[in-house]
């Protein structure tokens, strides 16, 4: 699955980098910036879904090791 949509993916940004240089060579400026923008905004919601991954991951990642520290320090305290 993963090879298959990278694969389409990679066609997908050379058919949209082929449109801007087209459109640049035949005068269509507005619809060659659209592509770029449009290239920028996937861009910046690729960043966006990275960092918010990266946030849960923190997240639980302080929490599982807090709950571990806290077990802990019960285990120990029923010991004393």
């Amino acid at each position: 699955m993963k090879k298959i949509m990278l694969r389409v993916l990679l066609v997908a940004t050379l058919l949209i980098l082929a449109a801007i240089v087209t459109c640049f060579y035949l005068g269509y400026f507005m619809q060659a910036y659209f592509l770029i923008f449009i290239i920028l905004a996937v861009l910046f919601a690729m960043g966006q879904v990275a960092n918010l991954n990266n946030n849960v991951w923190l997240h639980r990642n302080s929490y599982e090791r807090r709950m571990h520290e806290e077990a802990e320090r019960y285990r120990h305290e029923r010991e004393d």
